[in-house]
């Protein structure tokens, strides 16, 4: 009997320690670096402080017409995701299929831009020499109207440990959008705030030549706000990516001299 009492004190003794190492391991697995944060904007330039924030294990979303979380409209919003993760020494491939726009960035370099380049709804793949060790992936996402999703993938497809290459600075890109913007042809910010057409904004000044509502109802809805005038009407702005280095965009300069279209 006493042999048997020594075995339950034993027993129940090893039993605490395992579950005393238990529940001082658990909150490591919360640290997890494989998960990323999702920063949502109600607006086309991730600007300001986020509206909605949340965290997932992956980046394969549907959002279809609908708003992608709680304080953001279901048009005309942005998504920064970023996440921390260890890569093997090699060459990877990247596959995205997005609508409509994204910006693929590793450790602050621009892989991929697909921003007015018509690859809305199309499979996007690419290769980047990755180092071995831990980087910080970076995806910037602009849905405007219509359904809304991003899918992403990669996969490790060759060993080594490669220097990524060196990369020319990068070519300038198109500015930021204003948050404000006033013109002869009325004030536009209500426009910027809302994600609205320019011409839900447009008043004419009367003058002989100044446009009419329905010429400006026929432009595409301005991407980038900005005051401009006619003689801007062709901007080219220069894109850079791994696919081609001197993509090139032209831009419009709306008849309301609000801001900018591509076309």
């Amino acid at each position: 009997m006493k042999r048997i009492s020594i075995f339950v004190t034993l027993f129940v003794v090893a039993l605490l320690i395992m579950v005393a190492a238990t529940s001082q391991a658990a909150p490591r697995a919360q640290n997890s670096t494989n998960q990323w944060r999702m920063d949502f904007y109600p607006n086309l330039d991730w600007a300001g402080y986020p509206a909605y924030t949340q965290y997932s294990t992956h980046l394969n979303y549907n959002w279809g017409e609908g708003a992608p979380g709680p304080n953001m409209p279901s048009a005309n919003w942005t998504m920064r995701a970023t996440l921390s993760t260890y890569f093997y020494g090699g060459q990877y491939q990247f596959q995205i299929l997005a609508d409509d726009e994204f910006v693929f960035m590793l450790d602050g370099v621009i892989y991929m831009d697909t921003r007015g380049q018509g690859l809305s709804g199309k499979t996007v793949v690419f290769a980047i020499p990755v180092s071995q060790g831990f980087h910080t992936v970076q995806v910037d996402f602009r849905q405007y109207t219509g359904p809304g999703y991003f899918l992403s993938s990669w996969a490790y497809l060759k060993p080594g440990q490669p220097t990524p290459p060196d990369r020319p600075l990068p070519a300038p890109l198109p500015p930021e959008s204003a948050t404000s913007v006033q013109t002869k042809y009325g004030d536009f910010t209500p426009c910027i705030a809302q994600g609205l057409h320019q011409a839900k904004c447009f008043h004419s000044d009367g003058a002989w030549d100044s446009p009419n509502l329905g010429s400006v109802e026929l432009e595409p809805p301005i991407t980038i706000w900005g005051n401009c005038e006619p003689p801007d009407s062709d901007v080219v702005w220069t894109v850079d990516t791994t696919t081609d280095p001197m993509i090139t965009k032209e831009f419009r300069c709306s008849k309301t001299l609000a801001g900018w279209f591509p076309h």
